[in-house]
């Protein structure tokens, strides 16, 4: 009896101990308000796969390590051909890596001896041009006319996103089958030393959302979407929206997500900036102090854009409205006008678009503008890995913190110091946020040294 007594009282113990010890861990994981928690905008639980400090870009990477599949021309130049209005570029950055592979000394031609393998696919053309076909002729975000009798505006809108998914997902299920027939490589690891291009808004879950996980496999995605919480849940209002408790690791089913931060790599959004391009945060007047270029329709009839900017840009404005930062500018321009102010601003500010990034973070970027961002939960390109000091070069603030724009920047510049850090480390970086192919120092460089550290990973994960 004594000894079952003591065996009980030993199991209570351990039982209390743990019970405190999660206590505790639950507390630390509290939000900071009953809608939500803070987080540092590029920062989860899911540790690099660098281990080191910052990882300089342009450096040494190693040679014939990727194996770029030649694959049939339907799923890549007879692509290039479909008609887009909207964006005809923007997302065509799949192409862009496609053809810098192929002539990267990254590359290699013998599958045997290669660490990683792509599977090159112009998903961007096709998604671009598939969702637009269900427009209005000479307006892409139109609703079509046949839609309209039976369907309101809103489900119209939704229903060609819809279409255009589920052909995406058609698409990636070909490629990957065609892959798997002609190949033996993807099945050694389950497609986990393979990687696609998912360039549109939310990156995979936009393109190949209608992939069971066994056809997905262990594939890696390079993709701009980096979203680590839960987005748009109608359930919630725009600006407190919850986080999920999804487990980003690649254990099962369960761990779909759109973004996996421990294996997929995060790039910018695609802009065409030649490197001589690059305007110096020091170069002009910088007479402008904050710039607010950007839009939010309400009430436009048709419940379109409820959730664009995630109401965030109608708030900005209205807090800019009752009260403008002095030498601030807000309201619309031409594409041209709107760099050329850029160029002349201290701060850019950057809600959220679809998304919580926008193109406008890395237009700024370019300009010499120092970024003002509005994450609440999102990885930030090559700060993960690549140890990019994005802290260092922008500011981001909390979306329910909106109101205190002004009173951060007013602060920033009344500090001399504190402004002229921004700007030394925003001109350090720039280069590394260009698209242009002849720059070695940017985003295609960057993509290989990532790249590079995901075949490092591999053995690690029990891939030798």
């Amino acid at each position: 009896m004594t000894l079952r007594w003591a065996y009980l009282v030993l199991l209570s113990a351990i039982f209390l101990q743990k019970y405190v010890s999660g206590l505790h861990s639950t507390a630390a994981r509290q939000p900071t308000s009953t809608s939500f928690r803070r987080i540092h905008p590029g920062r989860s639980e899911h540790t690099s796969l660098h281990p080191g400090e910052t990882v300089v870009p342009g450096g040494d990477v190693q040679d014939g390590f990727i194996y770029v599949y030649d694959m049939p021309s339907q799923f890549t130049e007879d692509l290039t051909q479909l008609p887009v209005q909207w964006h005809p570029s923007q997302y065509d950055y799949d192409q862009l890596l496609h053809q810098h592979l192929l002539q990267s000394k990254v590359r290699t031609e013998d599958p045997d001896q290669a660490q990683l393998f792509f599977i090159p696919v112009y998903l961007g053309r096709h998604f671009n041009w598939f969702w637009q076909q269900w427009s209005a002729p000479g307006n892409a975000w139109d609703v079509h006319e046949e839609c309209l009798p039976t369907h309101t505006p809103p489900e119209c809108f939704w229903d060609k996103w819809d279409r255009a998914k589920e052909a995406s997902s058609d698409m990636v299920r070909k490629a990957i089958a065609h892959v798997r027939e002609q190949h033996p490589y993807w099945d050694r690891k389950d497609g986990a030393d393979h990687f696609m291009v998912f360039s549109y808004d939310h990156g995979r879950c936009d393109m190949a959302p209608g992939l069971q996980h066994e056809e997905f496999g262990r594939m890696f995605a390079i993709q701009s979407y980096g979203d680590i919480m839960s987005m748009n849940d109608k359930s919630t209002p725009p600006l407190i929206q919850r986080w999920r408790d999804d487990d980003y690791t690649w254990a099962g089913p369960k761990a779909w997500a759109c973004f996996r931060p421990d294996a997929d790599v995060l790039v910018p959004m695609y802009y065409s900036s030649p490197e001589a391009g690059i305007v110096s945060p020091f170069a002009g007047e910088r007479d402008i102090s904050v710039l607010m270029r950007f839009a939010y329709e309400i009430g436009d009839g048709k419940n379109l854009v409820e959730h664009f900017g995630h109401r965030l840009r109608y708030e900005l404005i209205e807090q800019w409205k009752a009260d403008p930062l002095q030498r601030s500018e807000q309201g619309l321009a031409t594409p041209e006008e709107t760099m050329a102010d850029m160029a002349r601003s201290v701060f850019c500010a950057a809600p959220p678009g679809q998304t919580q990034d926008s193109v406008r973070v890395f237009r700024a970027i370019i300009t010499g503008c120092i970024p003002v961002t509005f994450y609440r939960g999102n990885d930030r390109p090559f700060e993960r890995h690549l140890r990019v000091p994005w802290d260092a070069f922008s500011v981001n603030m909390q979306p329910d913190d909106y109101d205190q724009l002004n009173r951060v920047l007013q602060g920033i510049l009344d500090d001399p110091k504190r402004l002229q850090g921004l700007q030394n480390a925003l001109a350090a970086v720039q280069r590394q946020f260009v698209w242009d192919p002849r720059a070695k120092d940017g985003v295609l460089g960057s993509i290989e040294h990532e790249l590079s550290l995901r075949a490092s990973a591999l053995p690690a994960l029990g891939y030798s």
